[in-house]
């Protein structure tokens, strides 16, 4: 990795965000002038349900994992898990609220000299944004979201000189982005249309990090909307030095893993 055009680009995103805040902060100034009595700030809360398919490649220590999960797969090692989104919106402008958090753990063999084994993950994204509603059916906005990844791996001794390894890692960092949506009712139904996409990183936290999120929801009353919607989410964070040996343990640290999949999602409006 090039440090300093890594420097660079990161220079030059933060720029660009800065000057992002600054136009954004202007744009309700006229508007709030007018009507100002007549906006009403509604809240949507929704649990959901994500079904991930993940793939990619993780290393921790210099420990090479490639990644390669099902829904089947992940929800059969899975310790617990939550998934929130919320949001306050006016006629203008709306804050968006989503946690996502997975505690995976299983119990093994080593494919070597089947020695007992348990591998440990939990995940952690939590993202806020705010953004300005540009039109009826479009808004735009920036945001941050805090990833922490922590992992452990336990191996038991071996029968004869062969010692166990018990040894664990905790990442945490955050990645700015930018994010648009576009929203529409079909034909003024109770039919609920919208595609939603952020892209961040920029060097600062991650070295990119996207995500694309397509939904449909059906509003059967004035509180409740059911919504099914598909998630494609990609990132890749690096830190620390070393190869990927798999033998000698180094700092490093690499996450390069694309997340997709269904979700249903519940949403309760008031």
């Amino acid at each position: 990795m090039n440090v300093n055009n890594s420097k660079c680009t990161t220079k030059n995103w933060i720029q660009i965000l800065l000057v992002f805040i600054l136009s954004l902060s202007q744009m309700p100034l006229n508007a709030q002038d007018q009507d100002t009595d007549t906006k009403k700030w509604e809240f949507n809360i929704a649990p959901y349900l994500l079904f991930p398919y993940m793939n990619g490649e993780v290393v921790i220590q210099g420990i090479p994992v490639e990644v390669d999960e099902n829904p089947g797969d992940i929800f059969s090692n899975l310790n617990w898990g939550a998934m929130l989104y919320f949001e306050a919106s006016s006629p203008k402008w709306a804050f968006v609220f989503d946690v996502q958090y997975m505690d995976l753990g299983a119990d093994g063999q080593t494919p070597l000299l089947s020695r007992k084994a348990s591998v440990g993950l939990d995940q952690l994204a939590l993202a806020i944004s705010g953004r300005y509603r540009i039109t009826e059916w479009a808004d735009i906005g920036i945001g941050a979201r805090l990833n922490s990844i922590g992992g452990s791996v336990k191996v038991a001794p071996g029968d004869l000189v062969l010692p166990g390894t018990d040894f664990s890692m905790n990442e945490t960092w955050l990645d700015p982005f930018i994010v648009t949506r576009v929203m529409t009712n079909l034909n003024d139904s109770k039919w609920r249309l919208a595609l939603s996409a952020d892209i961040g990183g920029f060097g600062i936290g991650s070295d990119l990090a996207w995500q694309i999120n397509p939904s449909v929801g059906y509003q059967f009353t004035k509180l409740f909307q059911l919504g099914v919607e598909y998630r494609w989410f990609g990132m890749k964070y690096e830190t620390g030095s070393g190869t990927s040996t798999g033998i000698i343990l180094t700092d490093l640290f690499l996450y390069v893993v694309t997340t997709s999949g269904p979700e249903i999602k519940f949403s309760f409006h008031f």
